[in-house]
């Protein structure tokens, strides 16, 4: 998951990226966080894809509402925190669909709960990928997805109404599948936590039809994932 920090105050960002990492290490998800500290370079570098973002309201001359409709030009779904001290913006905000304010100081709590609720409407949002099927193309939807595999030179995706060719390597399924229930157990393989219906400490059983290995460097990250994500059993 790509996470965004961006204020003019480096003790704020800090702040925020230390609560953020903490709380994405208690919930075991892989996250990349990038730091700007001014608006005007983040607007030079606005083309990466983003799941979250905290922007200031005003970040040096620029506005982060501006900035946020740029990142949206990458990610339409991307979930936008606004962190603000003042209100003269808000109507703006609220225009680009916000998912919170955070006001100055930090309140770590109300981050917390942003941030569980960020995470379950990513889960929600079902994202459509159409794939190529005989001599034309179906449409399958991001929770019908039961596992992605290196197949070749491309990859192979196996879904519940079939299996399928893409052109994308897993790089591009690894940037696209960020709903916590998918978890990459090894570099060829990216699972659907859903779809598990045996789990041994080096292979996965998956829709009570397909067995998937568990990566040796993954096996206790893993382990600590499915634990949370099932509920300590």
């Amino acid at each position: 998951m790509n996470i965004l920090i961006c204020d003019d105050e480096r003790a704020y960002v800090n702040d925020i990226k230390n609560h953020v990492e903490l709380f994405m290490d208690d919930h075991n998800y892989d996250t990349e966080i990038d730091t700007f500290y001014n608006g005007e370079e983040l607007l030079k570098n606005c083309g990466k894809k983003y799941d979250i973002a905290f922007l200031d309201i005003e970040i040096g001359n620029v506005k982060g509402t501006d900035v946020a409709v740029k990142l949206k030009e990458a990610n339409k779904n991307i979930i936008i925190f606004i962190i603000t001290a003042y209100d003269k913006y808000l109507d703006e905000a609220m225009d680009l669909d916000v998912l919170r304010f955070i006001v100055k100081p930090l309140d770590a709590k109300r981050l917390y709960s942003g941030l569980e609720k960020a995470i379950n409407l990513i889960d929600d949002r079902m994202v459509d990928f159409y794939l190529k099927y005989k001599d034309g193309a179906v449409r399958v939807s991001t929770s019908d997805i039961i596992y992605v595999e290196i197949f070749n030179r491309a990859t192979k995706v196996v879904t519940t109404i079939g299996e399928f060719m893409s052109r994308e390597k897993i790089n591009y399924w690894e940037n696209n599948l960020v709903a916590s229930y998918f978890f990459k157990v090894h570099t060829s393989f990216i699972i659907n936590m859903k779809y598990i219906t045996k789990y041994e400490r080096d292979i996965v059983e998956l829709n009570n039809s397909y067995l998937v290995p568990v990566a040796y460097r993954t096996r206790s990250k893993f382990k600590n994932y499915f634990i949370n994500y099932f509920g300590g059993v």
